[in-house]
């Protein structure tokens, strides 16, 4: 029906489409219009976050890591209007290595950024007689050039059309004149052959609106006339239109070479569009659709390849990607054959492709590793050919022993809460056996000392009436010892295991304690969930337990099991917010069981400082509850600080030096202000005779120093030490360590990684 009313409608516009030329030709001049074509546009380290931070002094750092000394990585991820740096969180003191899961690789942004068909401005199609011989000037007057819409081309390479109008044999171009001379014939005798040159005319100088016309009317005059319907849908697409270029094309039939290649371009046009928007499926649809027009050219299989990719077909964007690689290695076919094959692990065949040289082998070796070392996963980085790219990775999975000594002193009541710990020798071995893994083993050698115990303290099972100690008091102890094991693997996706025991050779049997965890990164940030069992260390009751003085009985050694939620993220590129919560159920030996909930928030700001991967400053404030209080050391209580509620809140600085070097330091200092209520409680909360402590208010300053550093004495010898004093809620508390690291390859520089006695040894 279709077809045999479209000439009908070509004949009544016959006169409307003369005048309409006409009147174009007489009256319009020239105004080339180039429509705006959009573009669309690829950061926070996580580091290695302490897997179970204990109070509020929790180190929070945006850290900007730039990378200067190495070139930028080969695939970048798609920016979007603000791409957020990459920061840095906490430096750990135990910290669990982490997973391999491939990098989520976008297309990088030359790719993200497609390429629009281009049809070539100049195409001599010379149709007709040859009419190029001075001729009369006719009465009508010379017209400027149509207005006319030409795509602009970009900057980069895309893919260019194959329909091409026909071409006979070349001709000088026709002058306005002749062109006009031609009009007034074509007009006279009704002539489509002459029409449709005209209609190139026109299309060859750019005039797409008179080219057009031109063609229209052949058709009207001519329903079959030669490539009059090739014409105008090609002026359709030139103009931007691919709507009617794609009706005309269907009406004409798309049996012709031509009208085939025409149509293949319409579908790119189409895929590139959907491409821009990130519709890669509808992208997909019509380059596929383009594909069985004619052939795809390289830049358009490029595209084909990233469309398959991002519809998370890798197989059929590996093997197109390959194909593309192996006729021609460029930067863009090996980007996305490393995406593509790192999405399939089939890291065997990207070794197998890269060992003949070219970009892929330079990708493979330092995309991920240069996206590691900005996250801080600097044994991931160097497992995927960092150590070829920063000097400081070299060996860093080597194995190594340290030796060390410790000492922490917490304020307190003589006997009760005061304690006295050292800590020699501290032994810890560690080795990677396998990649992006760490094991680590650990013996310490600790002793405790609380002071002497007054006559008549309230410790244990205290009668009514002073009484004489039955049994001698034990405060000190000068041969505990402590030994774990831990494994860590660090990707993306992390997930560790500590497993230690409480002291062996105490009053109780020990007990044993650890944690597991998993960690996911991105550059932005990261979310760490947790289980844990850990001693409360804030006296010898709490930490190993106690032998009652009156009746003999042993109680104490308190336990605290539960979890936790870390979440870090960044905001913007020099802020970080920082949460966490965590809940726990803590039991001991003839104790009262307890609960604990604790939260903290902090938000910190970077300052750029020479020669500092970090310096940031911010606040942060926490909250914790205890359901009843166990902060005394009669018989049932557990004698570690227990409130019903505490609230902090302090300002805190944080800094880091730059790392590769053969010294490091880092640290952070805060002050702030405290408030806490302790509730009254029993004297015997397992069994109560009536007596009871009172209940107790407070608010204090707080505050907080802590620094550590290493010094890299030779390539195989490490000297480290580190101190901290904090002055909080109920007590105060100050530790040194000191301690000698052997390492059985030689290194060329400290990271994080290296500062204190790094892993899984637990902190004093």
């Amino acid at each position: 029906m279709l077809n045999k009313s479209l000439p009908h409608f070509f004949h009544c516009t016959e006169h409307v489409l003369l005048g309409l030329a006409l009147s174009i030709l007489l009256t319009v001049n020239t105004v080339h219009a180039q429509p705006a074509m959009p573009i669309p546009e690829p950061g926070m380290d996580p580091g290695n976050p302490s897997p179970t931070p204990s109070s509020l002094f929790l180190p929070v750092d945006p850290g900007r890591r730039p990378v200067t000394s190495t070139p930028r990585p080969t695939v970048e991820i798609p920016v979007t209007s603000s791409t957020p740096m990459p920061v840095h969180t906490p430096i750990p003191v135990a910290t669990p290595t982490p997973m391999f899961v491939p990098s989520d690789l976008p297309a990088p942004e030359q790719q993200a950024q497609p390429m629009q068909p281009v049809i070539e401005d100049t195409i001599p199609a010379e149709v007709g007689p040859d009419l190029s011989s001075d001729v009369p000037r006719p009465v009508i007057p010379e017209p400027g050039p149509v207005s006319i819409a030409t795509p602009t081309p970009r900057q980069q390479p895309r893919p260019k059309p194959q329909s091409r109008p026909p071409s006979p044999e070349k001709s000088v171009a026709p002058s306005m004149n002749q062109i006009n001379q031609w009009v007034n014939e074509a007009m006279a005798k009704q002539d489509a052959n002459l029409a449709e040159r005209i209609g190139w005319a026109f299309y060859n100088r750019g005039e797409l609106g008179s080219a057009g016309i031109w063609f229209s009317q052949a058709l009207d005059w001519k329903p079959n006339q030669g490539d009059a319907a090739y014409g105008l849908a090609l002026t359709k697409f030139r103009e931007g239109d691919a709507s009617s270029a794609e009706a005309i094309v269907n009406f004409r039939g798309a049996g012709s070479p031509k009208m085939k290649n025409l149509e293949g371009d319409i579908h790119v046009k189409r895929a590139m569009d959907y491409y821009e928007l990130g519709r890669y499926g509808q992208s997909l649809e019509y380059m596929q659709k383009a594909a069985a027009c004619r052939p795809l050219n390289r830049n358009e299989q490029v595209i084909l390849a990233w469309d398959y990719y991002y519809t998370k077909n890798y197989d059929q964007s590996a093997a197109l990607f390959q194909k593309l690689y192996q006729s021609n290695r460029d930067e863009q076919s090996a980007e996305g054959l490393y995406a593509s094959l790192s999405k399939l692990q089939d890291y065997d065949q990207l070794e197998l492709l890269s060992t003949g040289g070219g970009p892929l082998k330079r990708i493979y070796k330092t995309y991920d590793a240069q996206r590691y070392y900005k996250a801080g996963l600097f044994r991931a980085s160097e497992a995927t050919g960092g150590d070829k790219i920063y000097p400081e990775l070299v060996n860093l999975d080597s194995p190594s022993v340290s030796l060390g000594i410790g000492y922490r002193s917490k304020s307190g009541t003589e006997g009760e809460g005061a304690l006295q710990t050292g800590i020699f020798p501290i032994i810890q071995g560690q080795f990677a056996p396998t990649e992006k893994t760490i094991v680590t083993a650990w013996l310490n050698r600790v002793t405790l000392n609380a002071g002497e115990l007054g006559v008549g303290a309230q410790v244990g099972n205290v009668p009514t009436e002073f009484t004489p100690y039955l049994y001698e008091p034990q405060t000190e102890f000068n041969d505990l010892w402590e030994f774990g094991i831990g494994f860590a693997y660090q990707d993306w996706w992390s997930y560790y295991f500590n497993l230690s025991t409480t002291p062996q050779n105490g009053p109780l049997s020990s007990r044993p304690v650890g944690n597991a965890g998993i960690i996911y990164r991105d550059l932005q940030g990261y979310v760490q969930g947790e289980i844990y069992s850990k001693s409360i260390k804030e006296s010898i009751l709490s930490y190993i337990g106690m032998k009652d003085p009156y009746t003999g009985q042993t109680w104490g050694r308190v336990v605290e099991t539960g979890g936790s939620l870390s979440v870090f993220r960044s905001i913007g590129n020099k802020n970080t917010i920082y949460a966490r919560a965590s809940y726990g159920w803590i039991d001991g030996s003839n104790t009262e069981d307890n609960t604990h909930f604790s939260g903290v928030i902090a938000l910190a700001h970077e300052f750029t400082v020479p020669g500092y991967e970090f310096v940031t400053v911010g606040p942060a404030v926490s909250y914790e509850t205890f359901d009843n209080n166990q902060n005394h050391f009669t018989y049932g209580n557990g004698g570690y600080f227990s409130p019903q509620y505490l609230l902090q809140g302090l300002i805190q600085a944080q800094f880091l030096t730059k790392e590769g070097k053969k010294w490091l330091a880092g640290g952070s200092a805060g002050a702030g202000i405290q408030t806490n209520k302790q509730n009254a409680s029993p004297y015997f909360p397992l069994k109560s005779d009536g007596r009871e402590f009172d209940a107790t208010e407070s608010t204090t300053g707080i505050g907080l120093i802590n620094v550590t550093g290493g010094y890299l004495v030779n390539p195989n010898w490490m000297l480290g030490a580190s101190a901290g004093y904090s002055v909080t809620a109920d007590y105060n508390e100050g530790y040194i360590n000191i301690w000698v690291r052997y390492f059985f390859e030689p290194r060329n520089g400290l990271v994080r990684d290296d500062l204190g006695l790094q892993g899984l040894t637990p902190t004093y």
